[in-house]
């Protein structure tokens, strides 16, 4: 067995059955690197002679857990790239090298360029390759892992006049994604993805398939007058020289090849030049979309289906901001007046004002009860007829 230096850390050599092996030490010191060497060799002349088990790598159970589990994800290219900066910090090394120790000292060094949150998303995916081992019998337990706390859940959206300011300053491309993103509430990567095989001209629809959508379930998307227009501009473009340059392929494309990537140095200078706070991202305009619906009148359950969520808990994030049909009910607790007069013998149902049952109406949808001239009741389950 060979020690040798490698970049900035010591790596070990052997052959086990006729197989180079090489592990990294994890460490640039020398003599922790031989304490590791020495260790290891040990361990290799049990499994060699006595059949103790091997103690799987970082490496290969990180492999395994790509091929086995991992590329089924919808979001295994965002957790594709997070791996391979794990990989650079875990290299070679056992398992059961990986404590809540070292995670720390990992999380500790990504704080200094990312958000407690980005943070948080890095340990999920030593979590889930570490469990994927344990379930296999390839560890014996699973350490703690150091996640960080978060925020409550809170989003940012913008206002009409501030969107239009920040499409106004994008560059061409960019711009058209975005009035894209602010008419259909599309996450980006079923944006970037978009191709013309999704676009259904005849019933002005989007279809966003299983394999594209976030829930694992089909989308249709009804395209508003401000989609279509963009499809449009997408499917006439030219270039400078007035030749037809759309792609056969993808709707938005930049230099003639799809766009990857939305948060870019033109997005940041963007929104400095249209006075949006930093950190709005492209995904804000998901939330922007929503919050516009609901503040317009639009049913939660209507927003659901049109944003493609699986249930309502992510929809309720944006129930607050429909407080107009809650706001009349506000003076049924009041100590100066009797709830909405249904115990006035002077007034009748019939002299419930029609402002007031529109706003009764709406508030219907917003928690599931229904308006009464003697409050809010909880609505029962019609009998069948017979």
């Amino acid at each position: 067995m060979s020690l040798y230096k490698r970049g900035a850390n010591y790596w070990c050599e052997w052959q086990i059955r006729g197989q180079r092996i090489r592990e990294s030490t994890g460490t640039p010191d020398r003599q922790a690197a031989q304490e590791y060497h020495d260790r290891r060799r040990a361990e290799i002349w049990r499994e060699e002679k006595l059949g103790d088990v091997r103690v799987a790598t970082w490496d290969e159970a990180a492999l395994e857990w790509v091929d086995e589990h991992a590329m089924h994800k919808a979001s295994f290219e965002t957790d594709r790239v997070r791996l391979i900066l794990l990989t650079d910090k875990l290299t070679g090394q056992p398992l059961t090298n990986i404590t809540t120790e070292s995670m720390l000292e990992i999380r500790k060094e990504l704080l200094t360029t990312r958000a407690p949150a980005t943070a948080n998303r890095f340990m999920a995916i030593i979590s889930a390759v570490l469990n994927y081992s344990h379930a296999k019998g390839k560890l014996a337990a699973v350490p703690k892992i150091p996640y960080l706390p978060e925020p409550k859940d809170r989003f940012r959206w913008i206002t009409r006049s501030e969107a239009k300011a920040i499409i106004a300053e994008l560059p061409e491309h960019l711009a058209a994604m975005t009035r894209f993103a602010l008419a259909t509430g599309l996450r980006r990567a079923n944006i970037t993805g978009l191709t013309w095989n999704n676009i259904d001209t005849d019933r002005n629809v989007a279809w966003i398939w299983p394999d594209e959508a976030k829930a694992g379930k089909p989308i249709s998307v009804p395209l508003n007058a401000d989609a279509i227009a963009v499809l449009q501009e997408r499917f006439n473009q030219k270039d400078k020289k007035g030749t037809p340059c759309r792609d056969a392929r993808y709707v938005f494309t930049y230099r003639k090849k799809p766009v990857e990537r939305t948060t870019t140095k033109a997005w940041v200078e963007a929104l400095d030049r249209a006075g949006i706070a930093d950190g709005f991202t492209f995904h804000d305009l998901r939330h922007t979309w929503a919050s516009w619906h609901v503040m317009g009148g639009t049913p939660l359950e209507v927003l659901r289906q049109l944003g493609g969520w699986a249930d309502m808990t992510m929809v309720l994030r944006y129930a607050h901001l429909a407080p107009g049909y809650v706001a009349g009910y506000a003076e049924n607790a009041s100590l100066t007046i009797s709830p909405t007069r249904p115990h006035d013998s002077t007034h009748s149902v019939d002299d419930v004002s029609e402002d007031y049952r529109g706003e009764a109406t709406k508030m219907g949808w917003l928690n599931g009860l229904e308006p009464s001239t003697t409050g809010i009741t909880i609505l029962k389950p019609r009998k069948k007829a017979a």
